[in-house]
Protein backbone atom coordinates (compact mmCIF):
# COMPACT_ATOMS: atom_id res chain seq x y z
CA UNK A 1 0.00 0.00 0.00
CA UNK A 2 2.84 2.38 0.72
CA UNK A 3 4.23 1.78 -2.78
CA UNK A 4 0.86 2.63 -4.30
CA UNK A 5 0.85 5.89 -2.35
CA UNK A 6 4.35 6.88 -3.42
CA UNK A 7 4.79 10.22 -5.19
CA UNK A 8 4.08 10.53 -8.88
CA UNK A 9 6.89 10.73 -11.42
CA UNK A 10 7.90 14.24 -12.34
CA UNK A 11 6.70 13.78 -15.91
CA UNK A 12 3.20 12.93 -14.79
CA UNK A 13 3.08 15.87 -12.41
CA UNK A 14 4.17 18.29 -15.08
CA UNK A 15 1.92 16.86 -17.77
CA UNK A 16 4.81 15.93 -20.04
CA UNK A 17 3.32 13.99 -22.95
CA UNK A 18 6.40 11.85 -23.33
CA UNK A 19 4.40 8.67 -23.48
CA UNK A 20 2.05 9.78 -26.29
CA UNK A 21 4.29 8.41 -29.05
CA UNK A 22 4.46 5.00 -27.38
CA UNK A 23 0.76 4.85 -26.54
CA UNK A 24 -0.57 1.45 -27.75
CA UNK A 25 -3.36 1.32 -30.29
CA UNK A 26 -6.81 -0.14 -29.73
CA UNK A 27 -5.85 -3.44 -31.36
CA UNK A 28 -2.84 -3.87 -29.12
CA UNK A 29 -4.91 -3.04 -26.06
CA UNK A 30 -7.63 -5.51 -26.98
CA UNK A 31 -5.03 -8.18 -27.65
CA UNK A 32 -3.39 -7.52 -24.28
CA UNK A 33 -6.82 -7.67 -22.60
CA UNK A 34 -7.59 -11.04 -24.21
CA UNK A 35 -4.45 -12.65 -22.80
CA UNK A 36 -5.53 -12.77 -19.11
CA UNK A 37 -9.07 -13.69 -20.20
CA UNK A 38 -7.79 -16.63 -22.26
CA UNK A 39 -5.35 -17.75 -19.56
CA UNK A 40 -8.04 -17.64 -16.86
CA UNK A 41 -10.46 -19.55 -19.08
CA UNK A 42 -7.90 -22.27 -19.81
CA UNK A 43 -7.10 -22.49 -16.11
CA UNK A 44 -10.78 -22.97 -15.33
CA UNK A 45 -11.02 -25.66 -18.02
CA UNK A 46 -8.05 -27.58 -16.63
CA UNK A 47 -9.23 -27.32 -13.01
CA UNK A 48 -12.77 -28.44 -13.81
CA UNK A 49 -11.47 -31.24 -16.04
CA UNK A 50 -9.45 -32.57 -13.12
CA UNK A 51 -12.48 -32.39 -10.85
CA UNK A 52 -14.65 -34.09 -13.46
CA UNK A 53 -12.11 -36.88 -13.90
CA UNK A 54 -11.88 -37.39 -10.16
CA UNK A 55 -15.65 -37.53 -9.82
CA UNK A 56 -16.28 -39.66 -12.91
CA UNK A 57 -18.26 -36.95 -14.74
CA UNK A 58 -18.22 -35.99 -18.41
CA UNK A 59 -14.66 -35.34 -19.59
CA UNK A 60 -15.30 -34.80 -23.30
CA UNK A 61 -13.77 -31.74 -24.94
CA UNK A 62 -17.14 -30.07 -25.47
CA UNK A 63 -18.31 -30.84 -21.95
CA UNK A 64 -15.12 -29.57 -20.34
CA UNK A 65 -15.15 -26.43 -22.51
CA UNK A 66 -18.70 -25.61 -21.42
CA UNK A 67 -17.85 -26.33 -17.79
CA UNK A 68 -14.85 -24.02 -18.14
CA UNK A 69 -17.17 -21.25 -19.31
CA UNK A 70 -19.24 -21.71 -16.15
CA UNK A 71 -16.10 -21.62 -14.01
CA UNK A 72 -14.87 -18.47 -15.79
CA UNK A 73 -18.17 -16.70 -15.16
CA UNK A 74 -18.17 -17.87 -11.54
CA UNK A 75 -14.66 -16.45 -11.13
CA UNK A 76 -16.11 -13.09 -12.24
CA UNK A 77 -18.71 -13.50 -9.50
CA UNK A 78 -21.60 -13.84 -11.93
CA UNK A 79 -24.67 -15.54 -10.34
CA UNK A 80 -25.63 -18.88 -11.88
CA UNK A 81 -28.78 -21.00 -12.03
CA UNK A 82 -28.12 -24.74 -12.14
CA UNK A 83 -31.12 -26.97 -12.86
CA UNK A 84 -33.41 -24.20 -11.66
CA UNK A 85 -31.56 -23.71 -8.36
CA UNK A 86 -29.81 -20.33 -7.91
CA UNK A 87 -26.14 -20.27 -6.99
CA UNK A 88 -24.98 -16.85 -5.87
CA UNK A 89 -22.48 -17.67 -3.13
CA UNK A 90 -19.36 -18.17 -5.24
CA UNK A 91 -15.74 -18.99 -4.26
CA UNK A 92 -13.80 -15.78 -3.77
CA UNK A 93 -10.44 -17.50 -4.15
CA UNK A 94 -11.08 -17.88 -7.89
CA UNK A 95 -12.04 -14.19 -8.07
CA UNK A 96 -8.84 -13.18 -6.28
CA UNK A 97 -6.66 -15.29 -8.59
CA UNK A 98 -8.40 -13.91 -11.67
CA UNK A 99 -8.03 -10.36 -10.35
CA UNK A 100 -4.32 -10.87 -9.72
CA UNK A 101 -3.88 -12.16 -13.28
CA UNK A 102 -5.74 -9.19 -14.80
CA UNK A 103 -3.87 -6.70 -12.59
CA UNK A 104 -0.52 -8.15 -13.61
CA UNK A 105 -1.48 -8.01 -17.28
CA UNK A 106 -2.59 -4.38 -17.01
CA UNK A 107 0.61 -3.39 -15.23
CA UNK A 108 2.64 -5.15 -17.94
CA UNK A 109 0.84 -3.21 -20.67
CA UNK A 110 1.58 0.08 -18.88
CA UNK A 111 5.26 -0.73 -18.36
CA UNK A 112 5.88 -1.98 -21.90
CA UNK A 113 4.10 0.97 -23.48
CA UNK A 114 5.60 3.64 -21.25
CA UNK A 115 2.21 4.70 -19.92
CA UNK A 116 2.54 6.74 -16.75
CA UNK A 117 -0.34 9.23 -16.65
CA UNK A 118 -3.66 8.65 -14.84
CA UNK A 119 -5.62 9.59 -17.98
CA UNK A 120 -3.94 6.76 -19.91
CA UNK A 121 -4.77 4.33 -17.10
CA UNK A 122 -8.48 4.92 -17.64
CA UNK A 123 -8.11 4.06 -21.31
CA UNK A 124 -6.28 0.80 -20.61
CA UNK A 125 -8.61 -0.27 -17.79
CA UNK A 126 -11.66 0.54 -19.92
CA UNK A 127 -10.48 -1.63 -22.79
CA UNK A 128 -9.69 -4.54 -20.46
CA UNK A 129 -13.04 -4.26 -18.68
CA UNK A 130 -14.95 -3.96 -21.95
CA UNK A 131 -13.22 -7.00 -23.44
CA UNK A 132 -14.08 -9.11 -20.42
CA UNK A 133 -17.68 -7.86 -20.53
CA UNK A 134 -18.10 -8.85 -24.18
CA UNK A 135 -16.55 -12.28 -23.58
CA UNK A 136 -18.78 -12.80 -20.55
CA UNK A 137 -21.92 -12.04 -22.55
CA UNK A 138 -20.82 -14.39 -25.35
CA UNK A 139 -20.07 -17.23 -22.93
CA UNK A 140 -23.39 -16.71 -21.14
CA UNK A 141 -25.34 -16.88 -24.43
CA UNK A 142 -23.71 -19.68 -26.41
CA UNK A 143 -21.12 -21.64 -24.41
CA UNK A 144 -22.62 -22.58 -21.05
CA UNK A 145 -24.25 -26.04 -20.69
CA UNK A 146 -27.99 -26.43 -21.14
CA UNK A 147 -28.50 -27.10 -17.42
CA UNK A 148 -26.84 -23.80 -16.48
CA UNK A 149 -28.63 -20.49 -17.02
CA UNK A 150 -26.80 -17.19 -16.87
CA UNK A 151 -28.31 -13.75 -17.37
CA UNK A 152 -26.23 -12.09 -20.14
CA UNK A 153 -26.74 -8.64 -18.62
CA UNK A 154 -25.51 -9.82 -15.21
CA UNK A 155 -22.59 -11.58 -16.90
CA UNK A 156 -21.60 -8.40 -18.71
CA UNK A 157 -21.83 -6.20 -15.63
CA UNK A 158 -20.04 -8.69 -13.37
CA UNK A 159 -17.16 -9.23 -15.79
CA UNK A 160 -16.78 -5.49 -16.41
CA UNK A 161 -16.69 -4.69 -12.69
CA UNK A 162 -14.24 -7.42 -11.68
CA UNK A 163 -11.89 -6.87 -14.61
CA UNK A 164 -12.09 -3.07 -14.33
CA UNK A 165 -11.32 -3.01 -10.62
CA UNK A 166 -8.46 -5.49 -11.03
CA UNK A 167 -7.00 -3.52 -13.95
CA UNK A 168 -7.24 -0.31 -11.94
CA UNK A 169 -5.33 -1.89 -9.07
CA UNK A 170 -2.67 -3.11 -11.47
CA UNK A 171 -2.31 0.35 -13.02
CA UNK A 172 -2.28 2.19 -9.69
CA UNK A 173 1.48 1.94 -9.23
CA UNK A 174 2.73 2.54 -12.81
CA UNK A 175 0.33 5.45 -13.40
CA UNK A 176 0.32 6.93 -9.88
CA UNK A 177 -3.46 6.77 -9.50
CA UNK A 178 -3.64 7.08 -5.72
CA UNK A 179 -1.15 9.92 -5.39
CA UNK A 180 -3.04 11.76 -8.13
CA UNK A 181 -6.34 11.19 -6.34
CA UNK A 182 -4.92 12.32 -2.99
CA UNK A 183 -3.01 15.32 -4.34
CA UNK A 184 -5.67 17.81 -3.22
CA UNK A 185 -6.79 15.85 -0.16
CA UNK A 186 -5.87 17.00 3.37
CA UNK A 187 -2.71 15.58 4.87
CA UNK A 188 -4.58 13.34 7.31
CA UNK A 189 -6.35 11.31 4.58
CA UNK A 190 -3.36 9.29 3.42
CA UNK A 191 -2.28 7.96 6.87
CA UNK A 192 -5.94 7.16 7.56
CA UNK A 193 -6.16 5.05 4.40
CA UNK A 194 -2.97 3.19 5.28
CA UNK A 195 -4.09 2.53 8.87
CA UNK A 196 -7.54 1.38 7.72
CA UNK A 197 -6.20 -1.09 5.17
CA UNK A 198 -3.73 -2.39 7.75
CA UNK A 199 -6.56 -2.91 10.24
CA UNK A 200 -8.64 -4.72 7.58
CA UNK A 201 -5.77 -7.12 6.91
CA UNK A 202 -5.45 -7.83 10.65
CA UNK A 203 -9.19 -8.47 11.02
CA UNK A 204 -9.26 -10.83 8.02
CA UNK A 205 -6.26 -12.71 9.41
CA UNK A 206 -8.08 -13.04 12.73
CA UNK A 207 -11.20 -14.31 10.95
CA UNK A 208 -9.20 -16.89 9.00
CA UNK A 209 -7.41 -18.02 12.16
CA UNK A 210 -10.79 -18.47 13.86
CA UNK A 211 -12.00 -20.70 11.02
CA UNK A 212 -8.83 -22.81 11.01
CA UNK A 213 -8.98 -23.29 14.79
CA UNK A 214 -12.63 -24.36 14.52
CA UNK A 215 -11.74 -26.85 11.76
CA UNK A 216 -8.99 -28.38 13.88
CA UNK A 217 -11.37 -28.64 16.82
CA UNK A 218 -13.98 -30.30 14.55
CA UNK A 219 -11.59 -32.75 12.89
CA UNK A 220 -13.95 -35.79 13.21
CA UNK A 221 -16.79 -33.88 11.51
CA UNK A 222 -14.40 -32.70 8.78
CA UNK A 223 -13.35 -36.29 8.04
CA UNK A 224 -16.99 -37.43 8.01
CA UNK A 225 -18.01 -34.72 5.54
CA UNK A 226 -15.06 -35.37 3.22
CA UNK A 227 -16.58 -38.53 1.75
CA UNK A 228 -15.43 -42.11 1.56
CA UNK A 229 -13.68 -42.36 -1.84
CA UNK A 230 -10.63 -40.52 -3.15
CA UNK A 231 -12.58 -38.60 -5.80
CA UNK A 232 -15.00 -37.16 -3.26
CA UNK A 233 -12.21 -36.23 -0.87
CA UNK A 234 -10.29 -34.46 -3.63
CA UNK A 235 -13.29 -32.58 -4.99
CA UNK A 236 -14.63 -31.47 -1.61
CA UNK A 237 -11.16 -30.42 -0.47
CA UNK A 238 -10.68 -28.25 -3.57
CA UNK A 239 -14.16 -26.79 -3.05
CA UNK A 240 -13.38 -25.97 0.58
CA UNK A 241 -10.09 -24.31 -0.33
CA UNK A 242 -11.88 -22.18 -2.93
CA UNK A 243 -14.29 -20.91 -0.29
CA UNK A 244 -11.62 -20.12 2.32
CA UNK A 245 -11.76 -16.34 1.66
CA UNK A 246 -15.54 -16.47 2.14
CA UNK A 247 -14.98 -18.33 5.39
CA UNK A 248 -12.43 -15.74 6.56
CA UNK A 249 -15.00 -12.96 6.03
CA UNK A 250 -17.63 -15.00 7.85
CA UNK A 251 -15.16 -15.58 10.68
CA UNK A 252 -14.56 -11.84 10.86
CA UNK A 253 -18.33 -11.26 11.11
CA UNK A 254 -18.53 -13.83 13.91
CA UNK A 255 -15.68 -12.18 15.82
CA UNK A 256 -17.20 -8.71 15.58
CA UNK A 257 -20.64 -9.91 16.69
CA UNK A 258 -23.22 -9.99 13.84
CA UNK A 259 -22.35 -13.60 12.95
CA UNK A 260 -23.62 -15.38 9.84
CA UNK A 261 -26.44 -17.62 8.68
CA UNK A 262 -26.79 -20.62 6.36
CA UNK A 263 -30.46 -21.15 5.77
CA UNK A 264 -32.07 -21.78 9.15
CA UNK A 265 -28.67 -21.95 10.90
CA UNK A 266 -27.56 -18.72 12.56
CA UNK A 267 -24.45 -18.39 14.72
CA UNK A 268 -22.84 -15.53 16.61
CA UNK A 269 -20.80 -15.26 19.83
CA UNK A 270 -24.02 -14.45 21.69
CA UNK A 271 -26.52 -16.99 20.30
CA UNK A 272 -26.79 -20.10 18.13
CA UNK A 273 -29.86 -21.22 16.19
CA UNK A 274 -29.17 -24.76 14.94
CA UNK A 275 -30.01 -25.90 11.42
CA UNK A 276 -28.82 -28.19 8.62
CA UNK A 277 -25.70 -27.38 6.61
CA UNK A 278 -24.40 -28.78 3.29
CA UNK A 279 -21.99 -31.70 3.50
CA UNK A 280 -18.90 -29.61 2.79
CA UNK A 281 -15.86 -30.10 5.07
CA UNK A 282 -15.35 -26.36 5.46
CA UNK A 283 -18.79 -25.98 7.04
CA UNK A 284 -17.83 -28.33 9.86
CA UNK A 285 -16.39 -25.20 11.51
CA UNK A 286 -19.92 -23.90 12.12
CA UNK A 287 -20.96 -24.53 15.74
CA UNK A 288 -24.19 -26.44 16.23
CA UNK A 289 -24.22 -26.69 20.00
CA UNK A 290 -25.10 -24.15 22.68
CA UNK A 291 -23.17 -20.95 23.26
CA UNK A 292 -19.98 -21.53 25.20
CA UNK A 293 -19.18 -19.19 28.13
CA UNK A 294 -15.80 -18.20 26.71
CA UNK A 295 -17.26 -17.00 23.40
CA UNK A 296 -17.84 -13.55 24.89
CA UNK A 297 -14.08 -13.13 25.07
CA UNK A 298 -13.79 -13.06 21.27
CA UNK A 299 -15.60 -9.71 21.23
CA UNK A 300 -12.41 -8.23 22.67
CA UNK A 301 -10.51 -9.03 19.46
CA UNK A 302 -12.05 -6.26 17.30
CA UNK A 303 -11.58 -3.82 20.19
CA UNK A 304 -7.88 -4.73 20.34
CA UNK A 305 -7.62 -4.22 16.59
CA UNK A 306 -9.23 -0.81 17.07
CA UNK A 307 -6.65 -0.02 19.75
CA UNK A 308 -3.85 -1.07 17.37
CA UNK A 309 -5.28 1.13 14.61
CA UNK A 310 -5.51 4.01 17.08
CA UNK A 311 -1.88 3.56 18.09
CA UNK A 312 -0.89 3.75 14.43
CA UNK A 313 -2.70 7.09 14.25
CA UNK A 314 -0.85 8.55 17.28
CA UNK A 315 2.45 9.23 15.48
CA UNK A 316 0.57 11.31 12.89
CA UNK A 317 1.79 14.87 12.79
CA UNK A 318 -0.50 17.49 14.22
CA UNK A 319 -2.59 17.97 17.30
CA UNK A 320 -5.23 15.72 18.80
CA UNK A 321 -8.08 16.78 16.45
CA UNK A 322 -5.96 15.90 13.44
CA UNK A 323 -5.09 12.48 14.88
CA UNK A 324 -8.79 11.88 15.46
CA UNK A 325 -9.45 12.76 11.82
CA UNK A 326 -6.88 10.16 10.80
CA UNK A 327 -8.65 7.64 13.01
CA UNK A 328 -12.01 8.59 11.48
CA UNK A 329 -10.71 7.92 7.96
CA UNK A 330 -9.28 4.57 9.07
CA UNK A 331 -12.57 3.57 10.71
CA UNK A 332 -14.55 4.51 7.59
CA UNK A 333 -12.19 2.50 5.38
CA UNK A 334 -12.57 -0.50 7.68
CA UNK A 335 -16.37 -0.23 7.80
CA UNK A 336 -16.82 0.25 4.05
CA UNK A 337 -14.41 -2.58 3.16
CA UNK A 338 -16.13 -4.93 5.62
CA UNK A 339 -19.52 -4.14 4.10
CA UNK A 340 -18.28 -4.85 0.56
CA UNK A 341 -16.59 -8.09 1.59
CA UNK A 342 -19.65 -9.20 3.55
CA UNK A 343 -21.87 -8.64 0.52
CA UNK A 344 -19.49 -10.63 -1.71
CA UNK A 345 -19.11 -13.53 0.74
CA UNK A 346 -22.80 -14.52 0.78
CA UNK A 347 -25.51 -15.24 -1.76
CA UNK A 348 -28.22 -17.65 -2.84
CA UNK A 349 -27.65 -21.38 -2.37
CA UNK A 350 -30.43 -23.38 -3.96
CA UNK A 351 -34.02 -22.98 -2.86
CA UNK A 352 -34.11 -25.38 0.10
CA UNK A 353 -33.00 -25.32 3.71
CA UNK A 354 -29.51 -23.99 2.87
CA UNK A 355 -30.71 -20.78 1.22
CA UNK A 356 -29.43 -18.11 1.63
CA UNK A 357 -25.89 -17.86 2.93
CA UNK A 358 -25.90 -14.46 4.56
CA UNK A 359 -23.22 -12.29 6.14
CA UNK A 360 -25.16 -9.23 7.37
CA UNK A 361 -22.89 -6.65 5.78
CA UNK A 362 -24.84 -3.63 7.06
CA UNK A 363 -24.69 -4.73 10.68
CA UNK A 364 -21.09 -5.82 10.15
CA UNK A 365 -20.10 -2.36 8.92
CA UNK A 366 -21.73 -0.67 11.91
CA UNK A 367 -20.08 -3.07 14.37
CA UNK A 368 -16.64 -2.65 12.79
CA UNK A 369 -17.03 1.13 12.80
CA UNK A 370 -18.09 1.17 16.47
CA UNK A 371 -15.33 -1.13 17.73
CA UNK A 372 -12.65 0.66 15.73
CA UNK A 373 -13.69 4.08 17.00
CA UNK A 374 -14.11 2.86 20.58
CA UNK A 375 -10.70 1.19 20.79
CA UNK A 376 -9.01 3.75 18.56
CA UNK A 377 -10.19 6.81 20.49
CA UNK A 378 -9.07 5.25 23.76
CA UNK A 379 -5.63 4.53 22.28
CA UNK A 380 -5.37 7.96 20.66
CA UNK A 381 -6.20 9.85 23.83
CA UNK A 382 -3.62 7.96 25.86
CA UNK A 383 -0.14 9.46 25.67
CA UNK A 384 2.35 7.47 23.68
CA UNK A 385 5.33 6.02 25.55
CA UNK A 386 7.71 8.33 23.69
CA UNK A 387 5.63 11.46 24.32
CA UNK A 388 4.63 10.63 27.88
CA UNK A 389 8.12 10.11 29.23
CA UNK A 390 9.85 13.34 30.27
CA UNK A 391 13.55 13.54 29.44
CA UNK A 392 15.71 12.89 32.46
CA UNK A 393 18.16 15.65 33.50
CA UNK A 394 21.75 15.04 32.51
CA UNK A 395 23.79 13.37 35.20
CA UNK A 396 26.64 15.36 36.74
CA UNK A 397 30.01 13.69 36.23
CA UNK A 398 31.15 11.85 39.28
CA UNK A 399 34.36 13.00 40.96
CA UNK A 400 36.91 10.69 42.49
CA UNK A 401 36.85 10.27 46.17
CA UNK A 402 38.99 12.75 48.01
CA UNK A 403 38.82 16.00 49.90
CA UNK A 404 35.78 17.89 48.72
CA UNK A 405 36.04 21.49 47.60
CA UNK A 406 33.77 23.73 49.60
CA UNK A 407 31.08 25.61 47.76
CA UNK A 408 31.93 29.25 47.15
CA UNK A 409 28.43 30.26 48.07
CA UNK A 410 28.93 28.78 51.52
CA UNK A 411 32.07 30.89 52.21
CA UNK A 412 31.34 33.97 54.27
CA UNK A 413 31.79 37.17 52.32
CA UNK A 414 34.01 39.23 54.73
CA UNK A 415 37.26 39.63 52.84
CA UNK A 416 39.38 42.61 53.67
CA UNK A 417 41.63 44.17 51.10
CA UNK A 418 45.21 43.08 51.36
CA UNK A 419 44.43 40.31 53.81
CA UNK A 420 44.25 36.62 53.11
CA UNK A 421 41.14 34.98 54.30
CA UNK A 422 42.05 32.44 56.88
CA UNK A 423 38.87 30.56 56.40
CA UNK A 424 39.78 29.64 52.89
CA UNK A 425 41.54 26.34 52.77
CA UNK A 426 44.17 25.60 50.18
CA UNK A 427 45.64 22.30 49.17
CA UNK A 428 48.25 21.22 51.67
CA UNK A 429 51.76 21.05 50.27
CA UNK A 430 53.76 17.95 51.03
CA UNK A 431 56.37 18.44 53.72
CA UNK A 432 59.95 18.53 52.56
CA UNK A 433 62.16 15.97 54.31
CA UNK A 434 65.54 17.58 54.70
CA UNK A 435 67.19 14.33 55.76
CA UNK A 436 66.14 12.67 52.54
CA UNK A 437 67.81 15.44 50.53
CA UNK A 438 71.19 15.24 52.40
CA UNK A 439 73.97 13.88 50.23
CA UNK A 440 76.13 11.35 51.93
Amino acid sequence: MSSLLSPLPLSSLSGDPAGDDTRPGWGALIGAACVPAAVSYLTAVVALAMLAAAGGADTSVAGVARAGAVGWLAAHHVPLTIDGAPLGVLPLLATLLLGALVARGAAGVAIRSGIHRPADAGRVAGVIAGTHGVLGAVLALVVTPAAVTVDPAQATVGCVLVAGVAAGLGLARPCGLLPAALRRAPGWVRPGLVAGLWGLAVLLAAGLATVLIALVASAPEVAQMSGSDAGSVFGLTVLSVGYLPNAAIAGLSWLVGPGLSVGALWVSPLAVHAGPVPAVPLLAALPQGPVQPWWDVVLVVPLLVGVAVGRRCVPAEGDLPQRLRVLGVAAMVLAFSSAVLGALAGGRLGAAAFDPVDVPFGTLAVAVLATTLLGGVAATLLPSPAAGTAPSPPERPSTPEGPSTPDVSDTPDHHEPGKVDSGTSSPALPEFDSTAATVD
